[in-house]
């Protein structure tokens, strides 16, 4: 998520646009407070962080309370929340003639089965914000056709924009010695399916083919 959002808000500070980012506090670690030192001079309205948990918490009204008096301040055209808290945040925000809601899910909320009892708190409460939306914008088909499953299909204005690669990344690299033929970067949570790689490279070791593995997440 934090790389999508450093993406979009670079992507959008090139074409002129007053960008700002509000994140959480808590965490991201030194590699957040890093990669928001760097893009905060070309952010024209500024980083922002409050301390934000991942699940529902009594200190969120607080966190909210915050939220609402700097989009007061800072008089957006656009609020665009990430993820499921940021996007209840931004849509529990009443409508208005000057700002539009945007929501990109990115999982979280969307990751629990309906059979479960967080799945069915959370597809309520995503259903309760769906018309409070302006605008979804999802980063993968994965994404839409999840929500789309779990919460409804929105009656407004729905897109879908891949999140992509900057040029620098296909410049050419030294190989380590020690290197691996495939590398995993992610959490180390079911839905993310390292198990299946982890499979995968099983079956073709033991069909012979050598194939090496680094995993590497939190």
């Amino acid at each position: 998520i934090l790389r999508h959002i450093l993406d979009l808000a670079n992507g959008q500070a090139d074409r002129g646009h007053l960008v700002g980012i509000v994140a959480d506090s808590l965490t991201g670690g030194d590699r957040a407070n890093a990669a928001f030192a760097e893009i905060a001079p070309r952010l024209k309205l500024g980083v922002h962080r409050i301390a934000t948990r991942r699940e529902p918490h009594p200190t969120d009204i607080l966190a909210w309370m915050r939220f609402s008096a700097l989009a007061r301040k800072l008089k957006p055209d656009v609020l665009h929340g990430h993820g499921a808290k940021a996007g209840a945040f931004v849509r529990l925000k009443g409508s208005s003639k000057t700002t539009i809601r945007v929501y990109t899910p990115h999982g979280g909320s969307l990751h629990y089965p309906l059979s479960t009892m967080k799945g069915a708190f959370y597809s309520r409460l995503e259903r309760a914000l769906m018309n409070r939306t302006d605008l979804f914008l999802f980063e993968s088909a994965f994404a839409q056709d999840t929500y789309q499953r779990i919460v409804g299909r929105p009656a407004g204005l729905v897109k879908c924009v891949f999140n992509g690669v900057t040029a620098n990344e296909f410049d050419p690299i030294a190989t380590a010695d020690d290197a691996t033929d495939v590398a995993y970067v992610g959490e180390f949570r079911h839905i993310k399916g390292a198990d299946l790689l982890i499979d995968a490279v099983a079956r073709l070791r033991a069909d012979g083919k050598p194939v090496t593995l680094t995993l590497a997440g939190d």
